[in-house]
């Protein structure tokens, strides 16, 4: 019967070799992974590859056509009536409170491709044009009318604004807000 004794440089060898075919394929899979994030499709639009020390403005797209983020590219200067309540990101994960007949604005900052309500929510009803941007105060607004009462929870999401053949961050960040209505 033959025993087998494993020296201290066999097993640092076979150690070195299981971590190299755990390495390899890792790396095979990132660089595939990276590739197409960055990929355009094949098609070449630069005259090379040289890096510039200065930055150079890149048109972006939001959902319908908005560098700034809104899905709505409709204009509206200035807006037809003062809101009786204006909701910000900094009411998220909270409860406003509003009266039946009031007129609520949802006013989420520039920089994100955000994403909201398109239809009547509850007790409120979505006035049109929802979602479009106020440059004058660089907000994407969607504006509300209370109908009745009862307690309505409006979800928006907003996530990185991308240009084509770049990196981008992956993320989904997500924005609700409760409506007492009284």
């Amino acid at each position: 019967m033959r025993t087998f004794k494993a020296s201290h440089q066999s097993s640092s060898h076979i150690i070195q070799q299981r971590s190299f075919l755990f390495i390899v394929p890792l790396a095979l899979i990132l660089t595939f992974a990276f590739a197409a994030c960055g990929s355009n499709g094949g098609t070449s639009t630069g005259a090379g590859s040289t890096p510039t020390s200065a930055p150079t403005p890149v048109k972006t797209v939001g959902v319908a056509g908005t560098s700034q983020g809104c899905p709505n590219a409709t204009v509206v200067n200035p807006p037809q009536n003062k809101p009786n309540v204006t909701i910000e990101i900094t009411n998220k994960n909270s409860t406003i409170t509003a009266h039946s007949g009031d007129l609520i604005e949802v006013r989420l900052p520039f920089g994100q491709q955000w994403n909201g309500p398109t239809t009547s929510q509850g007790v409120l009803q979505l006035q049109n044009p929802a979602g479009y941007a106020l440059s004058t105060a660089k907000v994407c607004i969607w504006r509300f009318v209370a109908q009745g009462t009862g307690t309505t929870q409006l979800d928006f999401s907003a996530r990185a604004i991308c240009t084509k053949g770049q990196l981008c961050p992956q993320y989904i960040l997500m924005v609700p807000f409760t409506i007492d209505v009284k």
